[in-house]
């Protein structure tokens, strides 16, 4: 073979092998404008779902000026029908598949929040109340995690004291204060935070990894605040020990509201001799600890 044909399949070689590359790096961006476009994709459907229930929400508010008496109390007894069905749900699924569900509707958030809302207002007080003149007293910078917070009252309370960092997480993101996630997972970093408060809140069947999220959030020393219904109970006791087990010491317990009881606890360090962290703790016991709270259909 003469130099010049050597020469021309030479050529040809790096030609070939130049168009190879440019077709990989051309599917290479292809690959991942797809990849963008998808996670936009996903972006714009939670945004539209938001939007479609907010409007649905103030279309019923219009609707409801033109219902009959009659009408009326038809749709009351819907709406706590679906209210009843979307609370047995959050209280018998795992965190993971709930956050599915209220995603995938956003409007059954709503629903729930608005049925919630009405339960409570009957009350004698609200444990969210309390814990925001709690958060009152306290001098100094602080942060907070509010563990599934519903529309974060908490949050809206301090919005203008800069002392004071919320970090507001549910379900779904139902304004600008929430971080929608599940609350096994939280993106907040080990030993970062000051106080964990979980105001009604413990629900699912894996409630105990929302406990041990929150023990490992929690810096040495920083405080656990749990309020709950006292008909969950079934044994308060072990609640209490269990939480003891995971490396916590209760410092204050209220029983005397005769709707739900506050806990505090204390965060132990590794080397306090008090500490009982037991890391073999698992989440068998969750549905003996506390039951769901579901409410008769009346």
């Amino acid at each position: 073979m003469d130099k010049a044909k050597r020469l021309k399949m030479k050529l040809n070689k790096e030609k070939l092998k130049k168009q190879l590359q440019k077709s990989q790096e051309l599917k290479a961006t292809i690959q991942q404008t797809n990849t963008k476009k998808k996670d936009k994709s996903k972006i714009n459907k939670t945004l539209v779902k938001k939007i479609i229930a907010e409007e649905n929400k103030k279309n019923d508010k219009k609707n409801d000026d033109n219902l009959t008496p009659l009408q009326q109390k038809f749709k009351k007894k819907l709406a706590g029908a679906q209210f009843r069905w979307i609370n047995e749900q959050l209280y018998t699924l795992d965190s993971n598949s709930a956050f599915k569900l209220i995603n995938d509707k956003p409007e059954l958030f709503s629903i729930y929040h608005e049925g919630f809302r009405s339960q409570v207002e009957s009350w004698p007080s609200n444990p969210v109340d309390i814990f925001i003149n709690q958060i009152k007293q306290i001098k100094g910078p602080v942060v907070i995690a509010d563990m599934g917070c519903g529309d974060a009252k908490i949050a809206q309370t301090f919005e203008n004291d800069k002392q004071k960092t919320i970090h507001s997480f549910d379900l779904i993101s139902e304004n600008k204060y929430v971080t929608a996630c599940d609350i096994s997972k939280t993106p907040l970093k080990k030993n970062s935070v000051d106080i964990v408060i979980f105001c009604l809140s413990l629900m699912g069947v894996n409630f105990i990894q929302f406990l041990k999220e929150a023990h490992r959030i929690l810096k040495p020393g920083a405080e656990l605040k749990i309020a709950e219904v006292v008909s969950r109970f079934t044994d308060m006791k072990e609640f209490i020990s269990t939480l003891s087990d995971m490396g916590f010491k209760l410092t204050k317990k209220n029983d005397k509201n005769k709707m739900f009881v506050l806990f505090e606890f204390k965060k132990l360090s590794k080397n306090d001799k008090n500490n009982k962290k037991n890391n073999n703790n698992n989440q068998e016991s969750d549905k003996v600890l506390l039951k769901p709270c579901l409410y008769k259909k009346r």
